[in-house]
């Protein structure tokens, strides 16, 4: 495990982007699945050749998995850099975002969730290619599971808790105490859907036509969900309802003749990645010619207040701010984490169960979880748990 400021120029361009996705009579395999991750604008046709997979709008569960309990009475205390705050679990998620102020430093161990351990469904209990995850109040995990159309609850010991199925592709998914304890939002191959983590049933699916969502975000100050749309060069922002209520675009209109002349050179900005903080303050995390940009902006009128100077070589598809605005972004080309300040500071952070991390989240205690598409354990993926403290020794 290292902890350093070099940047390796030298590094290859991503593989992600140099996939092609084609389909067949047998439907996508499942590296095909994982190309619809790149840059270009295969976003639409990934999708539309989807839906051949006929999926059904029911989630369902084994009758014989254990019921959700979102322990909703535990009591935890918060830690980050400069103060303890205790607060009950409908609000400690809410709280370490607002509060926590990671250091890279600190993290000293590490360890690689590959197999996991289900009793009830063992054929959908394993990792297949995990993208976004959050945190329960409780410290359980929700995991979008992309390859096998689902979500995981899982624990950071690796047993499987609940199997959400039907889930097509989902790329990311998002816990909100505020708005329901038993509520989860999932972004899905072409909506954003709520997911009902008791009764196991979508309550409710955007309507948003041409809508391909990434990343979502709920903003609490204004009560609406953020959620990314790379192929449309834009952020819808939905409300409790996931009903459309305005859109940011991104496109670049200085180059709008060349779409009625030469389209094949316009060069499309997609935003695959948003963290908004208080005070109209959010970070985007853009890919453009197959690079990555990293912006500040002022939300009140939609324009960049500072550029962060990040690694060229970056690759990323998600991103986490604390308030001391420090941007901790994954790097899936390479093999690290990436933390940046305000200054431009740069720390690299590697270690062992580091090699293509997607996004992470953090629990109550600090510890830091990060889906990774590594394979070599002879698995799809798995969870990265980095921490301050040696887990394994406690378990």
């Amino acid at each position: 495990m290292s902890n350093t400021v070099t940047e390796n120029q030298n590094t290859s361009s991503t593989e992600v982007s140099k996939e092609q996705v084609n389909s067949n009579d047998d439907g996508l395999t499942e590296r095909q699945l994982q190309s619809s991750f790149q840059p270009p604008t295969n976003v639409e046709q990934v999708a539309d050749q989807l839906q051949s997979l006929n999926v059904g709008s029911k989630v369902t569960m084994r009758c014989d998995a254990p019921a959700f309990t979102p322990s909703s009475e535990v009591t935890k205390t918060t830690a980050t850099s400069s103060t303890t705050t205790t607060t009950t679990s409908t609000d400690s998620e809410t709280t370490i975002k607002k509060e926590l102020i990671y250091d890279l430093k600190k993290y000293k161990h590490d360890y690689f969730i590959s197999e996991l351990s289900c009793s009830f469904d063992r054929e959908n209990g394993k990792f297949g290619a995990p993208t976004g995850i959050c945190a329960l109040p409780d410290d359980r995990l929700l995991v979008a599971n992309f390859d096998r159309d689902s979500v995981l609850l899982i624990d950071i010991k690796g047993v499987v808790h609940h199997i959400f199925k039907d889930l097509p592709t989902p790329k990311a998914v998002i816990f909100n105490a505020v708005a329901s304890t038993t509520q989860a939002v999932v972004a899905t191959r072409k909506e954003a859907v709520i997911l009902d983590l008791t009764t196991n049933k979508v309550l409710i699916r955007s309507k948003s036509r041409g809508f391909y969502p990434w990343n979502i975000q709920f903003i609490e100050d204004r009560g609406v969900y953020a959620a990314c749309d790379p192929s449309g060069e834009r952020i819808v922002f939905l409300d409790a309802n996931l009903a459309e209520i305005g859109v940011w675009s991104f496109h670049d209109s200085t180059q709008d003749h060349l779409l009625q002349q030469t389209p094949q050179l316009y060069q499309k900005v997609y935003p695959y990645a948003a963290y908004f903080l208080g005070n109209d303050t959010s970070f985007v995390l853009t890919h453009r010619q197959d690079k990555c940009h990293l912006h500040e902006y002022d939300n009140a009128n939609a324009t960049p207040k500072s550029t962060y100077n990040i690694p060229q070589s970056l690759q990323s598809y998600s991103i986490y701010v604390d308030t001391a605005k420090k941007c901790l972004i994954p790097d899936k080309l390479n093999h690290r984490l990436v933390s940046i300040d305000k200054d431009s500071n740069i720390e690299e952070y590697k270690c062992k169960s580091i090699q293509e991390p997607y996004s992470l989240t953090f629990l109550s205690t600090g510890t830091l979880c990060v889906t990774d598409w590594n394979k070599s354990h002879g698995t799809s993926g798995g969870i990265s748990v980095i921490s301050e403290v040696n887990l394994k020794q406690k378990q």
